[in-house]
């Protein structure tokens, strides 16, 4: 069974490209992904020490709708850095976080498009390994 992203509905405009992008790794996947799918977009080379592309997750449902978009970031350094959210994209839940503060999702249309037009020139220019799971 195939997923169609939903392209209507959320607090903001989610890219043709982007779509395009979720649609195509789940269209490749051959996971049984009838009750959603979450992706990972990876950059093999990211590390707390030499940086890199953060890794980003996203969840979609059966019914195509994008649950949330999280980007990560090491915090600290050394063997005392952690990978934690950086930025929250919760449409489920209608709440954007970023940095550890919680805002309504609204607040975060400005960030969203420029994090989207980012990823998705990351995407194209393929900085990611991309891995997919069953919900």
């Amino acid at each position: 069974m195939s997923i169609q992203i939903q392209t209507t509905g959320y607090p903001f405009s989610i890219s043709k490209k982007l779509v395009t992008i979720l649609q195509s790794k789940l269209d490749k996947s051959d996971l049984d992904i009838s009750s959603g799918a979450t992706l990972n977009f990876r950059d093999p080379d990211y590390s707390a020490e030499s940086g890199g592309y953060h890794p980003v997750e996203i969840a979609v449902d059966a019914e195509g709708r994008i649950l949330y978009i999280t980007d990560f970031a090491y915090y600290g350094s050394g063997s005392f850095a952690e990978l934690d959210r950086e930025i929250d994209f919760d449409f489920e839940r209608g709440v954007f976080q970023h940095m550890g503060r919680e805002f309504p999702i609204e607040r975060g249309a400005s960030l969203f498009r420029i994090w989207q037009a980012n990823f998705c020139s990351y995407v194209e220019r393929q900085i990611f390994e991309v891995s997919t799971s069953s919900r």
